[in-house]
């Protein structure tokens, strides 16, 4: 490639000359016309720097044809000269700055004279790449910064090299900026600089290219250099994106902030801003998530607002550090509902340790609420209390008054409030009320202790304040004393006083009485406490089986008098045929349940209640297990073949039908034996005589045992053969625990009485009736009107077994005892055998007799009348003698 070649000089005469970029060609002119015509070119001599031969052409002799060409060292092969231009030239390759100067051309002619020619050749040298520094000097690449957004950049262009000098323009993209003028550095002569300065940085500069170019002539290319910067961006918005719903007290929340335009992207911090201190991990759960893009960040804090964040300003905080003043934030005013918080105070103007009956006292409740609570209870012991201005109870939201408060007013007091949260209870305040002692209730009353047995009996009481003294009394028959304080011990704290006594004489029991004192005085009423002499239990009453299956039953009874001791109960469960022991269980309450029997066992029963002075006399009760038999023939009907069926229901049929007629035959039986016996009843005498005394325990009731027994008859049992149960004469309510049973011992139960023989050998009529069970006693008991046939002289005994009086309180009737002839009963005292009651069934009963203070009527089926005196009291207690049923014969109607 030839580079242009300028033929005018730089001053007038002054040779052309050519200009070449270094690395380039460039083709130095020669003109080769010759001045007289036809005429030929012989040798061409190219000369540098005038007398220096560099280059020659010959074509003389024999290179006519073939022209030689001569190169100095310098130009070695880069050269030659070339005539089929016009004008010819000498072109050279890879031109260096060397070879810059003034070249001459000399041609010799054939015929004409020789001409030289002269031209100038100047070597263009391009600058060398452009570097772009920062202010401090330091080489940018192909990214400068990073600079803050609204700040300015300053980046200067170093240029070093080219011929001629070069001229140095920055360009922004594809614009031209008009810089400062290009000066030389000071430290290096052969370097030019150019710096641009851009102020107020826009977020449209990010990332803008921007150029230095470098270029000494026209047709050279320019050397460039391009840089992009980098520009740090402030948040441009940060917003909490949360609704303006309330929060509830300690219920977990997630509330989102998000935050946009930040280059890097910013940082999210949480806080209250009254706490002055920023929301972090573990307490507070934070979680950050930034855009694909990078241009946003999202923060997502898990809160539990409690009730002190009502009011408070929750604040989220973005910030990117690189930039200054690249901080934003935004605020949440929290509005935190919770449930109400009351606090109850007592009016400032009482004194709690000193209201006494009679008194006014009123509470203030302070309720804490948002939103603020639409009511307030109040409370006494738990119980919401109503408005009574009759009563002195006026109540509003805030304030409670009691006007002439009582004792029952005492005791804790509290008040809820209600919100949309829920309900807030307050702290309880003890209303104290002073009062004097009263006893407290459920106290043992009774104490049974033996002679010289030493006994601690507890007085307790009410009061407040509690009492700080206690005084004992003493009372029988025979006087009243106060009891030395050496003998009791007194806990004040406990509200309690414990004497210790011992009885020694007769005289030493009877009743004791507790009083306590406090500040407001002595009690009234004192505790009263009564002392016997200590004994056995009273036996059992009302037992009954309340349940059975093939392999349990259960028994139930009501307790009689403990005899002044903790008692506790015993069942004894026998075989009915063989008397041998099955269960024995004992129970803290009369509620028995035996387990483990054998199904279809016909079962005896005894029942006793035990203290530490022994045990009651036995409450008998027959029973059976329920069989099972039936219920695999049942079972079993079901498992056949289905071949089988048609024959078991016919033949199950046929025994249904047969059934069917038999109970309608025995339904008439009994039809017509009901009317027979209703004229037997009508024909009985209405009372039985008693043909000898009997002997029984004293027993001292002030309810009329005549009418309770005739209100509570016993069950008619069911014939001999059946299953049955059958209650001792202690179950009957009218007997108030008095006990009556064929044996004491229950391994006779159902035997013969008093050993008597058989009754096919009750042949004479002074022969005992025989076999007396108890089924056969409560029959008699039931018919009272039963009065054996005229002609039936036989004597039955009933054995009669009575418990311990509960009481000491002797029935009166105004001194007078009964006694009738052969119907009565004499009392022998602290005799607890067994005793028997012959009666005679021919005997008519006399008239009745007049009333006076020896005699009185007998009112039931067999009564005994006992008379005893004691300190010139009479005592009578009337008992009620239950004998078997002898049969009604139709043709005596008995």
């Amino acid at each position: 490639m030839v580079t242009l070649i300028k033929y005018q000089g730089t001053t007038p005469g002054s040779p052309p000359s050519v200009q070449a970029l270094v690395g380039k060609t460039v083709a130095l002119p020669c003109d080769l016309t010759p001045s007289t015509p036809n005429d030929s070119v012989v040798l061409v001599v190219w000369y540098k720097d005038e007398h220096t031969p560099i280059y020659s052409y010959d074509v003389r002799g024999p290179y006519i044809t073939r022209p030689k060409h001569w190169r100095g060292e310098n130009l070695e092969a880069r050269a030659l000269f070339q005539r089929i231009t016009n004008p010819s030239s000498l072109n050279m390759d890879n031109v260096s700055e060397a070879d810059e100067g003034e070249y001459r051309c000399r041609i010799d002619y054939l015929k004409s004279p020789t001409k030289n020619l002269r031209v100038r050749l100047d070597v263009i040298v391009p600058p060398n790449k452009p570097k772009i520094y920062d202010v401090n000097g330091t080489e940018v690449g192909d990214h400068a910064g990073p600079y803050e957004e609204g700040g300015d950049m300053k980046l200067q262009c170093v240029v070093s090299g080219g011929k001629p000098t070069p001229t140095i323009r920055w360009w922004r993209e594809d614009k031209l900026i008009q810089t400062s003028t290009t000066t030389r550095n000071r430290d290096l002569t052969n370097r030019l600089a150019n710096q641009l300065i851009v102020r107020g940085l826009k977020r449209t500069d990010q990332h803008v290219k921007f150029t230095c170019e470098a270029s000494n002539h026209n047709y050279s290319l320019p050397v460039r250099s391009s840089t992009s910067i980098d520009i740090y961006f402030r948040p441009l918005d940060v917003e909490i994106l949360s609704s303006n719903q309330p929060f509830s007290a300690d219920r977990k929340y997630e509330i989102p902030c998000q935050t946009f335009g930040s280059r890097p992207p910013a940082n999210i911090t949480w806080s209250i801003l009254e706490m002055r201190r920023e929301l972090r991990p573990p307490k507070y759960n934070i979680t950050e998530n930034i855009a694909e893009d990078r241009n946003s960040t999202s923060s997502l804090l898990t809160f539990i607002p409690s009730k002190e964040d009502n009011g408070r300003t929750l604040v989220c905080r973005a910030s990117n550090l690189n930039v200054k003043n690249g901080v934003i934030e935004t605020s949440l005013q929290l509005n935190v509902y919770y449930i109400p918080r009351i606090q109850l105070l007592l009016g400032s103007s009482l004194n709690p340790d000193d209201i006494e009956e009679g008194d006014d006292v009123y509470f203030e409740c302070q309720v804490d609420a948002n939103p603020s609570a639409y009511k307030v209870v109040w409370k006494h012991n738990g119980i919401a209390l109503q408005k009574n201005q009759l009563r002195g109870i006026i109540m509003s939201n805030e304030n409670l008054a009691l006007q002439a408060v009582t004792r029952s007013q005492a005791g804790n007091y509290s008040c809820v409030g209600s919100n949309v949260e829920g309900d807030g209870d307050s702290n309880i305040i003890h209303l104290k009320i002073m009062f004097k002692p009263i006893c407290r209730t459920h106290q043992k009353r009774v104490y049974g202790i033996a002679r010289h047995e030493e006994s601690r009996i507890l007085c307790e009481v009410e009061s407040y304040p509690p009492p700080d003294r206690f005084s004992w009394s003493f009372n029988n028959s025979a006087e009243v004393m106060e009891v030395p304080q050496e003998r009791y011990n007194s806990t004040i704290h406990h509200f309690t006083s414990i004497l210790t006594y011992t009885p020694v004489t007769e005289l030493d029991y009877g009743t004791v009485m507790c009083w306590g004192n406090n500040l407001a005085g002595r009690q009234q009423e004192p505790c009263i406490f009564h002392i016997i002499a200590a004994g056995k239990p009273d036996p059992l009453y009302n037992c009954s089986i309340v349940n059975r299956t093939n392999d349990s039953l259960e028994v139930e009874c009501t307790e009689g008098f403990d005899g002044g001791q903790p008692q506790y109960f015993l069942l004894e469960v026998y075989e009915r045929k063989s008397g041998v022991l099955q269960a024995n269980v004992s129970a803290k309450f009369p509620l028995f349940i035996v387990s483990g029997l054998d199904p279809g066992k016909e079962l005896k029963m005894a029942v006793y209640a035990a203290n530490a002075k022994g045990r009651s006399e036995p409450v008998l009760l027959e029973g059976f297990t329920l069989k099972v038999a039936e219920k695999q023939t049942v079972l079993s009907l079901g498992t056949r073949d289905q071949i089988e069926i048609a024959p078991v229901l016919g033949v199950l049929v046929g025994i249904v039908t047969a059934v069917l007629l038999v109970t309608v035959v025995i339904l008439l039986a009994l039809k017509i034996r009901r009317s027979r016996r209703n004229a037997c009843r009508a024909l009985r005498p209405r009372f039985l005589p008693v043909k000898d005394k009997v002997t029984l325990p004293l027993r001292s009731e002030s309810e009329d045992l005549f009418e309770k027994d005739d209100k509570n008859p016993d069950v008619v049992p069911s014939n001999k053969d059946s299953d049955y149960q059958l209650g001792s004469a202690a179950q009957t309510p009218g007997l108030n625990n008095s006990a009556l049973s064929v044996s004491g011992n229950p391994a006779d139960f159902g035997r013969n009485v008093a050993g008597s023989p058989p009754a096919s050998a009750a042949t004479s009529p002074s022969a005992p009736l025989q076999n007396v069970t108890p089924l056969a006693e409560a029959y008699m008991a039931r018919n009272r009107n039963f009065t054996p046939s005229a002609t039936n002289n036989e004597v039955v005994y009933a054995e009669l077994q009575l418990a311990r009086p509960n009481s000491l309180d002797p029935i009166k009737n105004g001194g007078q005892h009964f006694a009738s002839g052969q119907q009565y009963a004499t009392l022998r005292k602290g005799d607890d055998s067994t005793i028997y009651t012959q009666i005679d069934h021919g005997r008519r009963p006399p008239p009745p007799p007049v009333p006076n203070s020896r005699t009185s009527p007998i009112v039931s089926p067999v009564t005994a009348a006992i008379s005893t005196s004691k300190q010139g009291l009479y005592h009578r207690e009337v008992v009620t003698v239950r004998t078997p049923l002898m049969g009604c014969q139709q043709e005596s109607c008995v």
